[in-house]
């Protein structure tokens, strides 16, 4: 039996679970989207707008218009990175999938970068609220980006699975910031094996982090390498730090757990697949053995 991560299970009972979505009614007023999905520490975003690039500027003054604070996980460097491969790659990309939305922060520049660069967008979470949330988010800030958006209720086997037979499926990049437990990346990675023709690249983030319970099992470089093996071929994106970096909420005497960033350990990767082998899975293997929780119906 395949690994079943914990918070999955509490959304994998939904009657949509492995499907995609019916885009959501218009939240009523100026209702707050992020309402919908509660998180301590909410700030008003900010993206700078005073890049060398005009349609960046453009896309984070649309972005910063946005008037609810919110919590956007990524550091700055590391949406302009995503950005900056996007635009290098725009004459190469036809999907990006997101696994991941939380709060919707990579996501809305995901959708202007739709937008700006004419691809397709997939939004692939476990949690419902979050897709909601996320896309009454960018229906506020990119409302014409709205016909090249889907979302999908799922893991991304379920999604895979999904698409597999799906003629429109190429040339896709995927963006991974879900689940950082190593079992959940490594299956979400290894999924993508039956679907490696079709997928350019894969921009995974948080590769410096841990958490400071062990028992969380927060070691997404590790299965990168579980998957592709100990050297795979990357370009580092986002921020690096010079040392560990704590939070000031770690008390390990008191046994309160937080995450904190690894010394020297890029913030994310991006891996070409055309550059890299799967060393796991195998042809022996099936999707199946990889979907924890099956789509219903």
């Amino acid at each position: 039996m395949t690994f079943q991560d914990s918070y999955a299970a509490k959304f994998a009972a939904e009657s949509n679970w492995g499907h995609f979505l019916d885009h959501p009614v218009p939240l009523a007023g100026q209702e707050d989207p992020t309402a919908l999905l509660p998180w301590k520490g909410m700030t008003l975003q900010h993206r700078t707008t005073t890049a060398i690039d005009t349609t960046w500027n453009e896309i984070a003054a649309r972005i910063n218009a946005f008037p609810y604070p919110t919590s956007d996980q990524c550091s700055e460097k590391h949406y302009q990175d995503v950005f900056e491969f996007l635009r290098i790659n725009r004459d190469v990309v036809d999907r990006v999938f997101e696994c991941g939305v939380f709060h919707g922060g990579m996501s809305v520049l995901l959708a202007g970068c739709a937008l700006a660069f004419d691809f397709c967008l997939d939004l692939i979470d476990v949690n419902p609220a979050a897709l909601q949330s996320t896309f009454h988010r960018i229906r506020r800030t990119f409302p014409e980006a709205l016909p090249k958006i889907r979302i999908f209720l799922g893991e991304i086997p379920n999604y895979v699975k999904a698409v597999m037979q799906d003629s429109e499926f190429k040339n896709a990049i995927l963006h991974h910031d879900g689940s950082h437990r190593f079992n959940t990346v490594v299956n979400d990675l290894s999924s993508l094996y039956f679907v490696r023709s079709n997928v350019h690249a894969i921009l995974i983030q948080d590769t410096h982090l841990r958490h400071s319970d062990p028992a969380n099992y927060c070691f997404v470089d590790a299965a990168v390498a579980a998957v592709f093996g100990v050297d795979p071929r990357y370009q580092p994106i986002g921020t690096t730090y010079p040392m560990d970096v704590y939070s000031p909420a770690i008390d390990w005497e008191k046994g309160t757990n937080d995450v904190y960033f690894l010394e020297g350990r890029p913030e994310g990767m991006i891996i070409p697949l055309a550059e890299n082998r799967f060393l796991y899975p195998t042809s022996m293997h099936k999707i199946d053995d990889f979907i924890p929780f099956p789509a219903q119906g």
